[in-house]
């Protein structure tokens, strides 16, 4: 019985083979995307957009298509360095050279077939990054302030015109969540506009403050007046406020009466028909105010 088994095992395999021998004799068209690798000297700046990969079909036998897609890196090389003014670059007439595919693979069609490039005037300009990356703490915590990054703007170059119209360069779309301490991490810039501008730097380093969270109310807030003029007194009722804040643990317990403020503004009293004024509160930027005691004052105006 195993002797049989044995023997069926053979010729399924053999015949396997054979089948595959067969089939990779025959002849096969596929699609194959190709990475377009654009070359320019440091004065050069192009303005027209070209593509990251053509897309080209490939004729030619089982073999040498498993060969080519397997063992050969195949890029198309787009040299403009001797151009000096707008032209159109023939890609379909130039790539069985520029290729170098091998011998039996013939191309069927290129898309795009053609290409037509612009050139401008080489700029630099520094840009601004935009955060992409969003971090999300643990339960029971918090990210404190806003993400720092580092640095904070690139120098970018090429041509003017496209340069004129970036107002930021975006980092990577990242996410991470379950934070519970302070986070870094080295994140890529977004490479949108691939051959007409290059980056001084290919990342930034993007840091979140991520503290444990805590409420900490203060007393004692004295409510100052502003834009009084001289010959009025006015008197805030009650004249101070309680705050409640909350905030990482560290920052909270950092902060002082000194670093918080209310005011009333007169003009916003002279404007008040309801007897009531609602106060400004200004506190450091990492904190959040959850609320106030009492939520509007009234006021006594006397003349002096």
């Amino acid at each position: 019985m195993r002797r049989k088994l044995s023997i069926f095992i053979i010729a399924f395999v053999f015949a396997c083979l054979m089948w595959l021998y067969i089939s990779l004799t025959q002849t096969y068209n596929i699609d194959y995307t190709i990475p377009l690798i654009v070359k320019l000297t440091d004065k050069q700046a192009i303005t027209s957009d070209i593509p990251k990969d053509i897309n080209v079909v490939l004729r030619g036998k089982g073999w040498n298509l498993l060969g080519l897609m397997f063992t050969k890196k195949v890029e198309y090389y787009l040299d403009l360095t001797n151009y000096k003014k707008d032209t159109r670059v023939n890609i379909m007439q130039t790539a069985g050279d520029v290729l170098n595919l091998p011998e039996g693979v013939s191309i069927i069609s290129i898309n795009p077939d053609a290409i037509d490039i612009s050139f401008d005037n080489i700029t630099e300009k520094m840009i601004k990054v935009k955060n992409n990356v969003t971090v999300t703490p643990k339960d029971g915590y918090l990210v404190v302030g806003t993400a720092r990054v580092e640095p904070d703007s690139v120098l970018v170059s090429g041509a003017f015109s496209i340069l004129s119209k970036i107002k930021y360069i975006p980092t990577e779309n990242q996410s991470f969540s379950d934070i519970n301490t302070k986070f870094s991490k080295q994140v890529k810039l977004k490479d949108t506009l691939t051959n007409l501008i290059s980056y001084s730097l290919k990342n930034v380093k993007v840091s979140y403050n991520v503290q444990l969270s805590a409420d900490k109310d203060f007393d004692n807030i004295v409510i100052q007046l502003v834009n009084a003029p001289k010959d009025k007194e006015v008197l805030v009722v009650p004249p101070k406020i309680k705050l409640f804040l909350r905030g990482g643990v560290d920052d909270l317990s950092n902060t002082n009466n000194e670093e918080l403020s209310a005011s009333v503004d007169y003009k916003s009293i002279e404007k008040d028909s309801s007897g009531f004024v609602v106060p400004d509160i200004k506190m450091p930027s990492n904190l959040i105010l959850l609320k106030y005691e009492p939520e509007r004052f009234q006021y006594i105006i006397k003349s002096r």
